[in-house]
């Protein structure tokens, strides 16, 4: 079964655009002047041909006719096709700053998903701090091309961030989630923040792929998104600075008002010293930290208990397969400046809420109305990962009823900071394990991590110049994957991984005496006939420390040998090859040689095999009495006479972690992009 789509952003012709302003209640006091629901830029963007669009995009990054040779032919015959009036799907006007949002996808459209990620502070290993505006992308279908970039723009469209782009050329290591970042250090760009009225994250996408009909269609997306200024200078600590930012007009005469505006410490980081706060109780790495965070994760057991699961399995033994769901406890807070009065729901109906004199709110469900120019998706929490495309959202694909904001909880709340006041709402949320279902676990794979990510959109009164207004935000509480390159340390949460268990019941293991047993028969204590994974071909005895059972929701592996020898394990379950280095189940060919007990045999049949009965796995160590003991050592065992790894050894193998050379880059591209991708690279 696939990955649904989101498909709200669908073949890349539905634009984001800004928040615009909302009419007020009579009570309040609205703006003399008018608010701009695009920065000024964009309004001026919005008015050229598509083709002139993208070329002005690209070429910002220096992308042109003569680097891209092949991606430049491909966007030229789409015009030449428009101009003459073809009626082909290269001939889709998809290059605009309309707001249509298609909800479903066909065979002649790449369904998108497209998700800013949010600003957030972050620093290098020196110390060093900076402001970063991310966001990832991912389609469900196969794409040839992929070019992405985003930056951070004040209403005039000047850069207040460095832009960044990046190119993807087929799916390889990537799958098929792309991740983009756009950073500024903070002593250098807080003066552009604070001269700015409006701060937008502004990110475009180019996507090539091939339709039902061989054609190369190219399709492309802009996104625009506001941000809230005065939450983002609250979260960096500088709540002084806010009143002083709303009288600064132009960067270069803010440095003045700039430096008065600074904590008299050195600057905080996020965490230092902020008026705002924020937590995530759930779900979190409870076990196995890392030294680096960026090595952490979040282990959601789908069919076991054992000791390495953030989050044991919760189904019975023997549960059928198609009856095994993802199921996941989000529980934390986030606080955000001004007062929040509306939750947009994934229909966009609406929570709306008042509040009494101590800050306590009261709760109205409104029905669907306008979809709010600048919000893409509602208060939602999705789950995406990079193999499947796409994302699974709350309540799985059965378009359950049960929605995030029925779980979350505001407070209207006040701060005081020094002679300052400041108005601020805490949005709570508490989603127990048992509601928290995200769709089939078949479809996860143990291919890569899950990228989680919680989306909040609603209406904020805030004030400005002492004028209310009401204005729409959506803010992003979630996962991100980092470069490994980049020694970013950051306040992101990690990512999930949702592990599996191995060896299907009734596998005979051998014992240290040379006799077998079933697997479930085993116990604590027992000792087995294995080897270390720096010497295969040395058997020894190994004492099992833990046993792990569970059930299986993916499709099995049955591997036979030329002897008679078979054997069903899960796809992932690291298997002893020639060599003596481990591969997974999955990857053994037929005619490969592997480890036995009697030596290695070849493999003559390879079958995926439906399987409903628990399965089960051991966590091997030397004895007692055996002084060679390395840490980080695992070891295999006999199961059916075949050799194959312990769940130490499957745990280090479990998700992999592939590099991709020049080479294998250009063996798995069309031959007319080599020329684009060979200078991507230089």
């Amino acid at each position: 079964m696939k990955l649904v789509s989101l498909a709200v952003i669908a073949a890349l012709g539905g634009a984001s655009l800004a928040t615009v302003a909302s009419p007020l209640s009579e009570n309040s006091t609205a703006l003399s002047e008018n608010s701009t629901a695009l920065p000024k830029s964009a309004l001026k963007f919005q008015a050229l041909s598509s083709a002139e669009k993208v070329q002005q995009r690209l070429s910002k990054h220096g992308l042109n006719k003569s680097n891209r040779p092949h991606l430049f032919n491909l966007l030229d015959k789409r015009e030449q096709a428009k101009k003459f009036g073809l009626k082909a799907a290269q001939t889709e006007q998809l290059s605009s700053l309309s707001n249509s949002i298609s909800a479903n996808c066909n065979a002649d459209k790449v369904c998108s998903f497209f998700k800013h990620m949010g600003l957030r502070a972050v620093k290098d290993a020196s110390g060093t701090e900076y402001v970063m505006i991310s966001a990832i992308n991912s389609e469900v279908a196969s794409t040839t091309y992929t070019f992405i970039d985003i930056a951070l723009i004040d209403e005039n469209g000047q850069d207040i961030t460095i832009p960044r782009f990046a190119e993807y050329y087929g799916e390889g290591i990537s799958k098929k989630r792309m991740d983009i970042a756009s950073l500024g250090k903070l002593s250098d760009i807080m003066p552009r923040l604070l001269a700015a009225e409006q701060i937008f994250a502004d990110a475009w996408v180019t996507v090539v792929y091939i339709d039902e009909n061989g054609n190369e269609v190219a399709e492309d997306k802009n996104t625009i998104v506001e941000y809230s200024k005065e939450t983002l200078l609250a979260e960096l600590g500088y709540q002084n600075a806010l009143s002083a930012s709303q009288n600064l007009k132009h960067a270069t005469a803010s440095t003045q008002a700039w430096t008065e505006a600074l904590p008299s410490s050195s600057m905080p980081t996020i965490q230092q010293g902020a008026l705002l706060e924020s937590a995530v109780t759930n779900p979190v790495d409870l076990k196995e930290i890392n030294a680096d965070s960026t090595l952490d994760r979040i282990k959601i057991c789908l069919n076991r208990k054992y000791a390495d699961c953030d989050y044991d399995a919760v189904y019975p033994h023997g549960t059928p397969n198609d009856q095994l769901k993802v199921l996941v406890p989000f529980s934390g807070f986030r606080d955000v400046m001004g007062k929040v009065t509306k939750i947009y729901r994934p229909d966009w109906s609406t929570k709306d809420v008042t509040y009494d004199a101590n800050g306590n709110p009261s709760y109205a469900i409104k029905p669907a109305g306008t979809q709010p120019m600048g919000l893409y998706h509602g208060t939602e929490i999705f789950i995406q990962t990079k193999e499947g495309g796409g994302a699974s959202k709350l309540g799985g694909y059965q378009g359950s009823e049960h929605l995030f904001s029925d779980h979350i909880s505001l407070k209207y709340l006040q701060k005081q900071v020094g002679d300052n006041v400041y108005d601020y709402t805490r949005i709570s949320w508490n989603i127990p394990r048992s509601k928290g279902v995200f769709g089939d676990a078949t479809l996860y794979g143990r291919y890569a991590d899950a990228h989680w990510i919680m989306n909040l959109s609603i209406e904020v009164e805030q004030e400005m110049r002492g004028r209310k207004r009401l204005r729409n935000f959506t803010y992003v509480v979630g996962s991100t994957d980092m470069p490994e390159e980049q020694t970013w340390t950051d306040i992101e949460h990690p990512p999930m991984q949702m592990v599996y268990s191995c060896l299907a019941k009734g596998s005979m293991i051998m014992l240290a005496n040379g006799k077998q047993l079933p697997i479930e028969q085993l116990q604590v204590g027992d000792l087995v006939l294995g080897a270390s994974q720096f010497a295969p071909n040395s058997h020894m005895p190994l004492e099992i420390k833990d046993v792990s059972i569970g059930v299986e929701a993916l499709p099995m592996i049955k591997i036979t040998t030329d002897s008679g020898k078979e054997l069903l394990l899960t796809e992932s379950h690291p298997v002893v090859t020639q060599s003596g280095v481990s591969a997974w189940a999955n990857k053994v060919q037929q005619g490969d040689r592997i480890h036995t007990a009697n030596g290695l045999e070849l493999v003559t049949k390879i079958e995926q095999v439906k399987y409903e009965d628990n399965v089960y796995n051991l966590k091997l160590a030397r004895t007692s009495d055996d002084p060679k003991h390395i840490t980080g050592e695992t070891f295999s065992m006999f199961a059916n006479g075949l050799q194959v790894g312990d769940l130490a050894m499957q745990s280090d193998n479990e998700f992999e972690d592939e590099v991709e050379t020049t080479q294998d880059v250009l063996n798995r591209i069309p031959e007319a992009w080599h020329k684009d991708y060979l200078n991507s690279i230089q």
